[in-house]
């Protein structure tokens, strides 16, 4: 599932809130990083599988990580 595009509407309601003043020239420039930043954002808040959880490759009997 990939986010919504990020407008440049958007993003100047988004710095605003956050007290950044900064010309629309300046606003553009951002916006391809924003869409970045958003992406990255989506997948850091997107749960892991099961698989990843490092605890699961760890042998507490054993003391040693299974591989």
């Amino acid at each position: 599932m990939s986010p919504p595009a990020i407008d440049q509407a958007e993003l100047d309601a988004i710095l605003k809130r956050a007290g950044v003043e900064l010309t629309q020239e300046q606003v553009k420039g951002l916006l391809p990083g924003a869409a970045i930043f958003q992406t990255l954002i989506a997948r850091v808040n997107a749960p892991l599988p099961r698989e990843a959880e490092p605890a699961l490759t760890f042998d507490v009997l054993q003391g040693r990580e299974k591989g």
